[in-house]
């Protein structure tokens, strides 16, 4: 396949802050693929460029790629990696990278008469599912409204028991109605976080927790620590009584990036039990993968196709991690766009779970809504 056109241009993400959208043309067929951003970044990510800098490369990468003929999305990419030249994507830029291998892939499905889900299944080998739903229901951490007088803890998730997306979401609106008028009922006035989530004007870590157990004493529930933005490390005795009061099914980042140690110590101690979840430790990088497969560090990992560049890096991160035997949630980022192609993602490598904020801001449900619209047409 050849590319006839690219065209970038600048947008606001779900912050206001500018990020990039990119627009591919192929034999009369064109689509779009827009990049988050992360407000929680790892230091070992891709690195991003301003977006307005990622403009001024168009022409030249489009000069560099219009006379090839493309066949796989792993051709592409690595066209894409070698002409960066750089280990951490700060040539051309990860942002700018991945927006170009995300509408190169869904470039190719349609061309192909395919879902972007079954490509995504057809390349990595994997039988494609329905993921659990992590929904972000209550906010803190530098997510908080203000970030300094709220939960240390940066997200606290509801995770409906259901591999239905649409049972999830429904679920998920329940429970959101109910914990908005608990909280109001408690703390006065509602603010929301950056990803929509509500926020609770208290520093006690465990009260996220208890007013979610309120509201449903049977649901299962989780955690993103975050805990490299924390000013004070967790011990792990505070999360073992955490997981045993409040049903946790996950944690993530539970200690800060280069905590080897705290996250074995905590795996050993918890991973029988729940998932101890890397991100932050892990960014979807195979060197940071097999690190902590060597340190019995983890037993899931986050994936953001963002952190690596790459489409094709972010499957051969997964296949990496799944063949640890470790659990996959594919997860949105901070500063989100209305691009819907990590449900796509989570469905077609057979992720364990989607996390994509909470549903009540609009770039994080059309996630969630994208999962829904699959599922109505599931022949698995």
């Amino acid at each position: 396949m050849k590319i006839d056109r690219i065209h970038f241009q600048i947008i606001p993400d779900s912050k206001g802050k500018d990020t990039l959208e990119a627009q591919m043309l192929s034999d009369g067929t064109s689509v779009i693929a827009s990049v988050p951003t992360g407000e929680s970044t790892g230091k070992n990510e891709a690195k991003v460029i301003p977006p307005q800098k990622a403009l001024e490369k168009t022409d030249w990468i489009f000069s560099q790629i219009k006379d090839h003929d493309f066949a796989t999305l792993d051709q592409f990419d690595g066209l894409l990696t070698t002409l960066d030249g750089t280990e951490d994507k700060s040539n051309l830029g990860g942002n700018l990278i991945i927006a170009l291998s995300m509408a190169f892939a869904k470039l190719l499905a349609k061309s192909a008469g395919m879902e972007v889900w079954q490509l995504v299944s057809k390349i990595s080998g994997a039988k494609p599912s329905l993921p659990l739903c992590f929904f972000n229901v209550i906010e803190g951490g530098v997510h908080g409204n203000p970030p300094a007088g709220g939960l240390p803890f940066q997200e606290y998730w509801f995770i409906p028991k259901t591999n239905s997306p649409q049972k999830s979401l429904d679920e998920a609106n329940d429970f959101l109605k109910l914990l908005g008028d608990k909280i109001k009922d408690g703390y006065g006035e509602v603010e929301m976080g950056s990803e929509g989530g509500y926020t609770i004007p208290s520093k006690n870590a465990e009260d996220g927790l208890k007013i979610m157990q309120e509201i449903s004493s049977n649901a299962q529930f989780g955690l993103d620590c975050a805990a490299t933005k924390l000013e004070n490390k967790i011990d792990l005795s505070y999360y073992q009584l955490l997981t045993t009061n409040y049903n946790l099914l996950a944690i993530e980042d539970p200690y800060s990036e280069d905590d080897w140690d705290g996250f074995s110590k905590i795996t050993a101690s918890l991973g029988e039990k729940i998932w101890i979840i890397g991100d932050d430790l892990t960014t979807t990088n195979p060197k940071r993968l097999k690190m902590a497969a060597d340190k019995n560090a983890v037993n899931a990992v986050i994936i953001k196709p963002t952190q690596i560049g790459t489409v094709t890096e972010t499957i051969q991160a997964v296949n990496l991690a799944k063949s640890y035997g470790w659990k996959i949630v594919v997860a949105n980022r901070g500063e989100e766009t209305m691009d819907t192609f990590i449900a796509d993602l989570a469905v077609g490598i057979g992720a364990d779970g989607l996390k994509s904020g909470c549903p009540l801001q609009k770039e994080r449900m059309v996630k969630y809504e994208r999962l829904v619209e699959i599922e109505k047409t599931w022949h698995i």
